[in-house]
């Protein structure tokens, strides 16, 4: 049996709330909350997480490089 431990951002908007969540392989919740440190996410004392694009840090950093597959074409690499 494997256990998760899934963050998910706490931000409330008006009729809503963010849908970011961050699922990590951590065993427990103190473990959980220094991986999404480790990747942007806002961890409050009292518990309450935020994604990073709620919390107002800098973009998300991957967690490995990423490798494209496909080299750019003249029609995708147009701005």
């Amino acid at each position: 049996m494997s256990a998760r431990v899934t963050l998910h951002c706490d931000r409330l908007f008006e009729y809503s709330g963010c849908a970011s969540q961050l699922i990590t392989d951590a065993r427990s919740v103190e473990a959980a909350h220094a991986a999404g440190e480790r990747l942007g996410w806002l961890v409050r004392p009292d518990g309450t997480t935020y994604c990073p694009r709620c919390s107002g840090s800098a973009r998300p950093r991957p967690a490995a490089a990423v490798i494209p597959l496909h080299p750019p074409t003249k029609e995708t690499d147009r701005a």
